[in-house]
């Protein structure tokens, strides 16, 4: 485990978060690095390449292989809680929000400000073709 993690942490180009480390590592297991075929783990304590996980039978590859994409999946959807087997945090008292959920308010027709009134005129006057609208059909 500490061949792995210590493996996947040093190729990221930049430095993690724990969380994000945690994530990469689980998402390279999910990956298939363990399944047969695959990359493998080579050890580095020996001359030759060889898989560090060779002890490992095809089963349990997938079986592994199968629970990091689970959680991997559980992490994306905010509940790394259940990937490590914990109570949920409680929800913060001031949430910060990054996007606003609320719609911004639109002009229905004939409520639209005085110089998208005179466009409005002009493409008229023009003989510029309107774009059909509900109400128009």
């Amino acid at each position: 485990m500490e061949l792995l993690v210590e493996r996947v942490i040093s190729s990221s180009p930049v430095p993690l978060s724990p969380g994000d480390a945690l994530r990469r590592v689980f998402e390279a297991v999910a990956g298939g690095i363990f399944l047969p075929g695959g990359p493998g783990l080579t050890d580095p304590c020996e001359k030759e390449p060889v898989d560090a996980v060779t002890d490992m039978n095809n089963q349990d590859r997938e079986d592994l292989t199968a629970s990091a994409q689970q959680a991997v999946r559980l992490m994306a959807f905010r509940q790394v809680h259940k990937v490590l087997g914990m109570d949920p945090l409680p929800r913060p008292k001031f949430i910060r929000r990054r996007f606003s959920r609320k719609r911004r308010r639109s002009n229905g027709p004939g409520e639209g400000t005085e110089q998208e009134d005179a466009v409005e005129k002009k493409k008229k006057e023009n003989g510029q073709v309107q774009p059909a609208t509900e109400s128009q059909e």
